[in-house]
């Protein structure tokens, strides 16, 4: 386990996951020396990165995969027209930072970069039947992105596997249909039947387990459609 002098030796100008990391090194714990197949989906400059390889890819045969574009998200394009110092995000040496700080990881050989958008590289691993037991999703902070990763990633994630969604809390846009809290709510009420749920301060964490709720068929065929003014109000 890596302590805060090793995390010295890389180079972020964003350290986002420092302030969660003490959450991790709990939530883990239970991990460590397992064999772990991770995708990490959004990796910015290495910083979760660089600690999963450090902390969680000890077993031989554990694999990573990362995916990111390294050209930053909606939310940081949108504040080159504010008052913001120019290129605050160095978007131009991203992928080269996060080149630099998981060449200093000794588990390097086992991560393996897509760069790419995320819903094209997902359903590349789909079609390859990848199959992960640990997931991080941290890209786009847009509602309709992140469900769309949350949907083919679940496809993805073994029973009792952990499904990490960053940002949970997070309130970038003012209007609450673009953050990533609405996508989140949309997918666990989809996957109520197989998945238990912990809030962490930013974070929602979600176990993949058996199905509790097997589906019942309506016996009523006259109640097969909503009524379609209560269709209408629930929109």
């Amino acid at each position: 386990m890596t302590t805060d002098h090793d995390r010295g030796r890389f180079t972020f100008h964003q350290d986002w996951f420092e302030l969660i990391r003490h959450e991790w090194e709990e939530r883990t714990a239970h991990l460590r020396d397992r064999e772990l197949r991770i995708l990490e989906i959004g990796c910015f400059e290495g910083c979760s990165t660089t600690w999963i390889l450090d902390n969680l890819m000890s077993h031989p045969h554990s694999l990573m995969t990362a995916i990111d574009t390294f050209e930053g998200g909606m939310e940081h394009q949108r504040e080159k027209g504010q008052d913001q110092p120019p290129d605050r995000y160095q978007l131009s040496t991203l992928k080269q930072r996060f080149d630099s700080n998981v060449a200093k990881c000794p588990e390097v050989a086992k991560l393996r970069v897509i760069q790419a958008r995320s819903d094209d590289a997902l359903i590349a691993l789909r079609q390859h039947r990848r199959t992960f037991n640990f997931i991080y999703i941290d890209a786009s902070h847009v509602a309709i992105d992140v469900l769309h990763d949350a949907v083919m990633s679940w496809q993805m994630l073994e029973e009792g596997g952990t499904l990490v969604f960053d940002d949970y809390s997070w309130r970038g846009f003012i209007e609450d249909c673009y953050n990533p809290r609405a996508a989140v709510r949309a997918f666990v009420k989809c996957a109520r039947p197989e998945v238990e749920c912990t809030e962490t301060e930013s974070q929602l964490w979600v176990k993949r387990v058996p199905n509790r709720i097997p589906a019942t068929p309506n016996p009523d065929p006259a109640l097969y459609y909503w009524d379609k003014g209560i269709a209408k109000n629930s929109l």
